[in-house]
C-alpha cells in the first residue's frame, strides 16, 4: 500500500488543494482548515447550507489566503495578513464553542458577496485558540482545526473503485469525500480493519469510520449532484443510521513531511 493523493482544505467547506508533500501536524496538516467564515453571531457556514462553496477554494501564500474558482483557476481576490486577528471571538462547529481570531481586512465583503456568503465573516485558529476532540473516541490532549470532528481522514482507492463499479461508473473523482490522505490499495473497504497505520514515517491512529451526508453526492467544480452515490452508500455500507466511508484519524507523531509514494503499513 502507498500514498496515492494528498489534500490540504485551508478554509473548512472550500475545495481542497491537491499536493504531493504536507506537513502533519496534531490538527491536522499544517494550514488544514485554519480558518473559516462564520456567521454574525459565530456559527459556522457549512457547504450543507451553502453547497456552492464547493466550486471555490482556497491557498495559502506565506500570510496570504488566496480564492480561486475551481473550474477555471481564476483568482477573486486574496486576504493578507491572514493570521492577524483584530480580536478574538467565540465561534461554534456543531456542538463545540470556543475561541478563534477575526480577520477583518479590505475587500472582504466584496469577495464574500462572490462566495455566496455575503456579510460573512473570516477566522483563523491560531496556537491559542484550542478545540479538544470528541473525548468519546480521543486521547488525552488531542486537538482538531476547524474540521468536522478529527484532525484527518484518510480513504482507500479499492473502496472507491468498488462504489464506482457498483454504479456502473468508470471511476468516481475522490474529492467528492474531501479525504486528506488517499491509501492505494487492493482490497475494497480494507480501512474496517485499520486501527492504525504507518505512513512514511508518520503514525496514524484510527478511532473510527467517518460517517457521510449528502455533501458526498456533490460534484466538485460543476456542482452537479449524483443522489446514487449516498443511495448506493446506504445500501451496504450503512451502520445503523449512518452511512460510512473512509476513516477518522488522529495523528501520533513522525518526521518530517508526508508525500505522494509514502509506503502505508497497518499494525502487525
Amino acid at each position: 500500500m502507498f500514498v496515492s493523493s494528498l489534500y490540504c482544505y485551508p478554509v473548512k467547506s472550500l475545495g481542497g488543494q491537491s499536493a504531493q508533500t504536507l506537513t502533519p501536524e496534531g490538527r491536522g496538516f499544517k494550514d488544514d482548515r485554519r480558518w473559516m467564515f462564520v456567521e454574525e453571531n459565530g456559527q459556522f457556514i457549512s457547504c450543507r447550507a451553502v453547497p456552492g462553496l464547493l466550486l471555490f477554494s482556497a491557498e495559502v501564500a506565506g500570510d496570504e489566503l488566496r480564492f480561486r474558482r475551481i473550474a477555471d483557476g481564476a483568482l477573486l481576490g486574496a486576504v493578507a495578513g491572514a493570521r492577524e486577528g483584530i480580536k478574538r471571538i467565540e465561534v461554534s462547529v456543531w456542538d463545540d464553542n470556543f475561541q478563534a481570531s477575526l480577520i477583518d481586512v479590505p475587500g472582504l465583503d466584496q469577495l464574500t458577496e462572490t462566495l455566496g456568503i455575503p456579510g460573512a465573516r473570516l477566522v483563523y485558529m491560531g496556537p491559542e485558540d484550542v478545540r479538544p476532540v470528541d473525548p468519546r473516541y480521543a486521547k488525552a490532549g488531542e486537538e482538531v482545526s476547524f474540521a468536522d470532528g478529527y484532525p484527518y481522514l484518510i480513504t482507500n482507492t479499492a473502496s472507491l473503485d468498488d462504489l464506482a463499479s457498483r454504479l456502473g461508473e468508470a471511476s468516481l473523482d475522490e474529492r467528492r469525500f474531501r479525504p486528506n490522505i488517499v491509501v492505494s490499495t487492493d482490497t475494497p473497504w480494507a480501512e474496517d480493519d485499520w486501527t492504525a497505520l504507518q505512513l512514511g514515517s508518520h503514525r496514524f491512529r484510527l478511532p473510527k469510520p467517518c460517517a457521510r451526508c449528502i455533501m458526498v453526492t456533490i460534484q466538485p467544480e460543476t456542482g452537479e449532484k449524483d443522489l446514487r452515490v449516498l443511495a448506493e452508500l446506504s445500501r451496504y455500507r450503512k451502520v445503523g443510521n449512518k452511512v460510512m466511508f473512509g476513516m477518522n484519524g488522529c495523528w501520533e507523531g513522525g518526521e518530517g513531511v508526508l508525500q505522494v509514494g509514502d509506503t502505508v503499513t497497518p499494525p502487525a
